[in-house]
């Protein structure tokens, strides 16, 4: 019993060692090593090799240290054990020795003493001494001092390290005792030695670690490399450089195949802004020029000369009106690209909204038919007004491409998850050539798109944002001389009671 109680108070104190030292490794070191590792980053500047490098270093330096000691410590344990194993079975020996013979068999004791290397002393009853095997040197009086009558490691007088054991033995005149004690040299080399070993391949282990990490990290980011020297190598002026994803099989290549695209968006977005300043530059130059003169024709003549001044005064005007209106559709197409453009969505009435339009071209238009079919009960999600401007944009081109006395339809249906609105005419139409082209951004066809038309090129680029914005879409039927047909779907809103949102 006193022997597992004794172990288990080793057990005790070994967790409560290894508690700490597993304490002081998890918390306290990572701990250490990320200030440390912070303030030098803060001073210095490392590659991303070095940093990695170092960093899965100290994690494998942390690994082989808890290895090597959680190895050392179950070597130690067992050299422990196996003495203690090999004292209490040399106390049973003696004993028997002891109790074959009537008096006491000191060659025999001396011998077997010599043999196993362990010191032995018999004490009577009286705690005289009877016998000493002589390995030890020691004072007078019992020859060890036992406090526990268990296996104990305690220094010596010679301050070296021995296991001592002692038990109670049946001697002629009565009780006696057989104390034990034996020399853990040889244990003690055999961990100096384990320890030298484990420090030595600790030590060749974090070297190969550094050299190998080094070289294997510097492969890992060699993409990385390239891919800064090739992005150092775009300019504003020159994106068609991409980056190479042929020899990349990991994050890299998703980091690349990104970068590509937002260089391709960019090069995109550079491209339509130089098509956009130049057409804008061009749509302001011709008004700029009409102005610039009749305002020198009004300098010179119009003055005393009554015509020519109405017909400049009316020339300036309607240049104006028309710059005026060109630099509203810029701004609501900028407002639009940056995603500034507000749109207060609320459900609404399309019927009415379509009733309005259609009574609004009669009062403005007298020279067409102006008709329409509209259902009743269309309700749609969305920014009433923006829709009412993108209708307004192809009626108008509707009235402007279509002779007098042509025929317009505005009609409008409804269906269980979709509204249909079409913009019917019997005008110019559009060339199946010119059709894919008609919503970019200035674009003008010969005929059916004109300045003398009074158009700038933007109004079916707005249109086309409106009716996307609205997650709508719009189809165009057209041909030269055939007229034209716009077809605008739009989602539905579907009310209580008819399985509404």
């Amino acid at each position: 019993m006193n022997k597992f109680r004794y172990i288990a108070k080793i057990i005790k104190y070994l967790s409560i060692f290894i508690f700490y030292i597993l304490k002081t490794v998890f918390v306290f070191i990572p701990r250490f090593v990320r200030e440390f590792i912070r303030f030098i980053s803060k001073r210095l500047r490392f590659s991303i090799t070095f940093k990695t490098t170092i960093t899965y270093t100290l994690i494998f330096s942390i690994i082989l240290f808890l290895l090597g000691a959680a190895v050392i410590s179950a070597s130690g344990f067992i050299l422990l054990h196996e003495s203690n194993q090999a004292i209490e079975k040399n106390a049973k020996v003696i004993n028997n020795l002891i109790q074959e013979s009537p008096e006491l068999p000191q060659e025999k004791i001396k011998k077997y003493a010599a043999i196993e290397g362990i010191s032995v002393i018999v004490f009577d009853k009286d705690d005289e001494l009877l016998y000493d095997s002589g390995e030890i040197e020691q004072k007078t009086g019992p020859k060890i001092d036992f406090n526990y009558p268990l296996i104990r490691i305690t220094p010596s007088t010679s301050l070296d390290e021995y296991l001592h054991y002692e038990t109670t033995v049946k001697l002629a005149d009565g009780f006696g005792q057989i104390k034990i004690a034996k020399d853990l040299t040889e244990e003690r080399y055999y961990l100096v030695v384990l320890i030298i070993a484990a420090v030595c391949f600790i030590i060749l282990s974090i070297i190969i670690m550094v050299i190998i990490g080094s070289k294997t990290t510097r492969r890992m980011l060699r993409p990385i490399d390239h891919m800064t020297r090739t992005a150092r190598s775009i300019s504003f002026g020159d994106l068609n450089t991409r980056l190479d994803v042929v020899d990349s099989h990991d994050e890299l290549k998703e980091m690349a195949e990104t970068f590509n695209g937002m260089l391709e968006r960019i090069q995109r977005s550079v491209e339509q802004q130089n098509v956009f300043v130049s057409d804008a530059s061009h749509e302001l130059r011709t008004p700029i020029a009409v102005i610039q003169g009749y305002a020198n024709l009004l300098q010179r003549w119009g003055k005393e000369d009554r015509a020519v001044l109405d017909e400049s005064v009316a020339a300036i005007k309607n240049e104006s009106d028309y710059m005026k209106e060109l630099v509203e559709k810029l701004l609501f197409l900028a407002s639009a690209d940056k995603q500034a453009q507000k749109l207060e969505m609320k459900p609404f009435s399309l019927s009415e909204l379509l009733d309005e339009a259609l009574k609004e071209a009669r009062l403005i238009d007298s020279e067409h038919t102006i008709s329409g079919d509209i259902s009743e009960n269309m309700m749609v999600n969305g920014d009433r007004g923006l829709i009412k401007q993108a209708l307004r944009i192809f009626i108008d081109n509707s009235l402007k491409y279509t002779p007098a006395g042509g025929i317009i339809k505005l009609n409008g249906y409804t269906g269980s998850q979709q509204t249909m609105i079409t913009i019917e005419d019997n005008g110019v139409g559009i060339s199946t050539e010119d059709l894919p082209y008609i919503f970019n951004r200035f674009y003008k066809a010969d005929k059916s798109r004109s300045r003398e038309a009074g158009g700038a090129g933007l109004g079916l680029s707005i249109a086309k944002w409106i009716i996307e914005q609205h997650k709508g879409s719009i189809k165009v039927e057209s041909d030269t001389n055939q007229g034209t047909k716009i077809i605008i779907v739009l989602p539905a809103w579907l009310q209580a009671g008819d399985g509404s949102r």
